[in-house]
């Protein structure tokens, strides 16, 4: 089957996510952007995630899994995507109008890109009360993303570099994109913000934040060594 120039899947992985998954769907069908297919990858939710998506119609293609972590789940996407580039957007976060059709413009334009990564910007949900806000530090300007949300890629990339490791409860997205770009991944990175990511408490970073630290450690030494050994830095191209 054959594919029009320029498609692109959106890989949504849900679990649990029933509060937030329609305002995130409706951000991509916001898009000024076509060929596009959205794919919602449930990780064994117990909650109407499903139902929710459903609610779309045509508009979403799900795919159920059993409950096996993030990391499996983007990957259970990546296997049933059927685009030429891929967006990885968590089911809590959104994107900013334009965020895909901008990207893609520099990929369709500049054939030897891996990627294209733009910034995040952090903001607390709105049903979050007042007295509570105050628990959430978030950055004071938009940051470097990497992965979900942040990244459209070339489905190739994911042939070429493999796809994350599955061992990684959460920073699986952050092990991925370190060590594509250390095995020399072709990157535009942009200061346009293109997603939006909801602080609410829940977040998977916030839950298992004890495992932060750790696993970006373990993700740093694994970087430094390939370098070592390899005697490079990767290739990092910034968009003019």
């Amino acid at each position: 089957m054959t594919f029009a120039p320029g498609f692109l899947s959106v890989i949504i992985p849900t679990f649990n996510a029933e509060a937030y998954l329609a305002e995130t769907l409706e951000s991509v069908l916001r898009q000024n952007w076509e060929p596009l297919e959205i794919l919602v990858v449930d990780d064994g939710s117990s909650d109407r995630s499903m139902a929710v998506a459903e609610n779309f119609g045509h508009r979403v293609r799900i795919i159920a899994c059993p409950h096996r972590g993030l990391a499996a789940t983007r990957n259970s996407g990546i296997a049933a995507a059927r685009g030429g580039f891929l967006l990885h957007l968590d089911a809590d976060d959104l994107l900013t109008p334009n965020s895909i059709s901008v990207r893609m413009a520099i990929l369709l334009a500049e054939p030897q890109l891996d990627m294209v990564v733009g910034k995040l910007e952090c903001f607390v949900s709105p049903e979050i009360p007042a007295d509570e806000c105050a628990r959430y530090v978030l950055p004071p300007a938009p940051q470097l993303g990497h992965l979900p949300g942040a990244a459209i890629i070339r489905a190739s990339t994911f042939l070429k570099f493999g796809v994350l490791n599955e061992d990684f409860v959460v920073n699986a997205d952050l092990d991925w994109s370190v060590r594509v770009k250390d095995e020399g991944a072709n990157i535009c990175q942009l200061d346009d913000v293109v997603v939006k990511r909801r602080i609410h408490g829940n977040n998977l970073t916030i839950v298992h934040n004890q495992e932060l630290d750790t696993t970006r450690l373990t993700i740093m030494r694994a970087s430094l060594a390939r370098r070592r050994k390899a005697g490079m830095d990767g290739t990092l191209v910034e968009h003019r």
